[in-house]
């Protein structure tokens, strides 16, 4: 964290940067580091290459998130991101402009490289969000009710309002102080999970409608194509929390989602009980993420797709029973 505070402290002038399609932890982090940035006389942004989805409006300053750097290069802190190519186009189009950054890698993968200038990486963490609740302190920056909104956002979706096993005691003692300072959870739990339109429903309902299951059970998976979303009138950021949803199922250890991005590209999400391992299954196919929670992209049609990342999950069980689990 000495490095990271360092880094920040003798810039100028701070982008903070989300990863592509952006969840609540990424944007929440890059809101908090560009606020507590501002507040220490510095010049900042949020940037992230994808529009942050519908119900992320919750966010503070979701607003003024900008697709691009606007900023001459000095520090850039990419949040959340196992690499620099999860930022999408700011790594494709802007790779001239990172070049001359200062980079600041703050993460909770396990699969991250460690890439960067400085790194503030735990796969403890529950969300990015919660590394960023613990080094705004180190900066001299108190946590107000606008901070507090954009960091408990993150460990909420992350954590899934704190059912999922990766919410540590530390988790909450830090949601804790984040309620304390002005978070409201119940809001913004109802943000993320709730208030969902009418149109959400009818893409779940079609996606439900088609679910398979692959060894009695131990696999469960569903498919969004884009005929589903113009069918529905959605945006592919629709599909958020479906695959929690998947991981409802009683017997299940592996729960996938198949996300058509284009005719021959798939987004695959994977969630596993403790007998899986998530990122044994998408590391190959460069994927990464949390042994509970990972993802991938796979360059197939959606059923060529599909049939590779099941067969891949199977191993995975197969792997997982020989070794007694």
């Amino acid at each position: 964290m000495s490095d990271v505070v360092r880094l920040l402290r003798e810039a100028s002038r701070i982008t903070a940067i989300c990863h592509e399609n952006p969840d609540a932890d990424t944007l929440g982090a890059a809101t908090a580091i560009a606020i507590a940035a501002e507040r220490m006389g510095k010049m900042a942004e949020v940037v992230s290459g994808d529009v942050p989805a519908p119900f992320l409006s919750f966010m503070p300053r979701v607003a003024g998130v900008r697709r691009a750097p606007q900023l001459e290069p000095d520090v850039a802190v990419v949040l959340d991101a196992g690499d620099l190519a999860r930022t999408g186009s700011v790594a494709t189009e802007h790779a001239d402009w990172l070049s001359r950054s200062r980079i600041v890698n703050i993460d909770h993968h396990v699969s991250n490289p460690g890439f960067g200038a400085a790194q503030l990486i735990d796969p403890n963490a529950a969300a990015t969000c919660e590394l960023i609740a613990l080094l705004l302190p180190e900066l001299g920056v108190p946590i107000d009710a606008e901070i507090a909104t954009a960091l408990l956002g993150g460990i909420v979706q992350d954590t899934h309002t704190f059912a999922h096993p990766n919410a540590t005691p530390r988790t909450l003692r830090v949601a804790a102080d984040l309620v304390e300072a002005g978070a409201n959870l119940s809001a913004i739990n109802r943000s993320v999970y709730a208030d969902k339109p009418y149109s959400t429903l009818a893409l779940w309902g079609e996606m439900l409608a088609g679910i398979g299951q692959r060894l009695d059970g131990r696999i469960v998976f569903a498919s969004m194509t884009a005929a589903m979303l113009e069918r529905a009138g959605e945006q592919p950021t629709a599909s958020e929390g479906f695959v929690d949803l998947l991981g409802s199922t009683r017997a299940a250890d592996i729960n996938v989602l198949f996300k058509e991005a284009e005719p021959d590209r798939v987004r695959v999400s994977v969630r596993t009980t403790e007998r899986a391992d998530a990122v044994a299954i998408t590391s190959a196919f460069g994927g990464g993420g949390h042994a509970r929670a990972a993802g991938c992209t796979v360059i197939q049609p959606m059923e060529a797709a599909r049939e590779q990342v099941l067969a891949e999950c199977e191993r995975e069980l197969a792997r997982a029973d020989a070794r007694g689990h």
